[in-house]
């Protein structure tokens, strides 16, 4: 402070700015100081019971081989940490208990520059979070710290946010459970694709007409309860209740992941689920293995483009014309058998284009009792999954598919772990429950 003091009266002005940022360095290096000195005693000094080696049965007592010192980067900056070294004599493994004890085992990070990192590089390009954390917080981390410590952290947020849920299953309860009745429980999920590096699409068929792929698709899934309507009768989202689970992995373990998650959510105490999904086959064959007792609802804009789709490839009528408008009507009434009809009616008599449209007719005949929108709304369901539309675009588009990204399956489904942990609100409690 008295150094602080001694420049502004030296140099007769006080530049505001400039005074902000050299007096956080001078906090942080204190701060570092102190952190320092309260870490003296913490790794070093003689055990309470003999260290031994669990490599071997019987265990083998580890010998102490003095003190090594290591370097651990803070949000304080740089701490230097002095802590004993144990060695097993017959196998040579090496340990360090003062490590453990402060969670920095096999890394020279801190716990609390770790939440940070990844919370930086789970929300934006792992460049940008280093040159965010440096700008805000004085943190010198480069890109690649950043993706390190970011995608080792999701990894650990996807095994955590796998036994919250097998334990809400096997019927283990938090502190806090609610024991109420939920009215609605809604699980909606979709599908987007993630670019990728060529190397994890091997095997992997492409939409386009070469069959080349260049992206995988990510699953993601949502979980969210309705209570009340608006003033308007239209359902209302509780707020706050959404929460998300994805990857890139095989339909049958999302969906093992997704009815998991329900669980977690209350399925057991909902009055009536709902599920909320585009057409895809994959899609209602989660929702009749995981879901069989629950409502199926197909989101009227899939529907509605399909059938626009419809029109505009195999009628002679336009776009938003008099017949476009009587098929949209019955479809929004949920009126699907006289929708099927007319659609009949119009169909091409011959060709290619008649089996095309044929079986373009057979999408809606087969999922008819997944568009009764009328009687949806009337029972104060959604009938669109514009939350995992959104989820889609914000939770996995706005990260992982900026330009010029191309990603590992491992990586961007550690990254997906910790942005559906991160925009479900349960970010600080894998802390509290873990302290990674």
């Amino acid at each position: 402070m008295a150094r602080i003091l001694q420049r502004v009266r030296r140099e007769g002005a006080v530049d505001l700015e400039a005074a902000e940022f050299y007096v956080r360095s001078a906090v942080l290096a204190l701060g570092a100081t102190v952190l320092e000195r309260l870490l003296d005693d913490v790794g070093i000094g003689r055990q309470g019971d003999p260290r031994l080696c669990a490599h071997h049965h019987p265990p083998r007592r580890m010998d102490s081989r003095g003190v090594r010192e290591k370097t651990l980067q803070t949000v304080l900056g740089p701490v230097r940490f002095a802590r004993s070294r144990y060695v097993c004599p017959q196998c040579g493994a090496v340990e360090y208990p003062g490590d453990t004890l402060l969670g920095v085992a096999g890394t020279g990070v801190s716990p609390g520059l770790r939440r940070l990192m990844t919370r930086a590089g789970a929300r934006e390009s792992f460049g940008e979070a280093a040159e965010d954390l440096h700008v805000y917080g004085a943190i010198e981390v480069d890109a690649k710290a950043v993706e390190r410590v970011a995608e080792t952290t999701g990894r650990l947020i996807d095994d955590w946010m796998k036994t919250e849920a097998s334990a809400a299953v096997l019927g283990v309860r938090r502190p806090g459970d609610s024991n109420d009745p939920i009215p609605i429980l809604y699980v909606a999920l979709d599908g987007t694709g993630a670019p990728m590096r060529p190397d994890e699409l091997k095997g992997v068929r492409g939409k386009g007409e070469d069959g080349k792929a260049k992206t995988r698709e990510v699953k993601l899934g949502c979980v969210f309860t309705q209570t009340t309507l608006d003033e308007e009768g239209n359902p209302r989202r509780d707020p706050h209740s959404t929460s998300y689970v994805g990857a890139i992995e095989s339909s049958s373990d999302f969906g093992h992941r997704l009815s998991q998650e329900a669980v977690r959510r209350g399925r057991k105490r909902a009055e009536q689920t709902v599920v909320l999904s585009d057409g895809a086959e994959y899609n209602a064959a989660i929702a009749r293995e995981h879901f069989p007792t629950a409502i199926h609802i197909l989101d009227f804009y899939h529907a509605s483009e399909r059938l626009s789709q419809f029109v505009k490839d195999h009628t002679a009528h336009p776009a938003q014309g008099p017949f476009h408008k009587q098929c949209y009507a019955l479809l929004d009434e949920g009126r699907i058998e006289e929708l099927l009809e007319r659609m009949r009616q119009e169909a091409p008599c011959r060709g290619l284009k008649r089996k095309t449209a044929l079986k373009r007719i057979a999408y809606f005949d087969e999922r008819k009792d997944q568009m009764r929108y009328a009687a949806f709304r009337q029972a104060g369901f959604f009938v669109g999954s514009g939350v995992i539309e959104a989820g889609c675009k914000t939770l996995i588009g706005k990260r992982l598919k900026q330009s010029g990204m191309f990603w590992s399956v491992a990586g961007a489904n550690a990254i997906i772990a910790a942005r559906c942990c991160i925009y479900s609100g349960r970010f600080e409690q894998f802390w509290e429950d873990t302290g990674s």
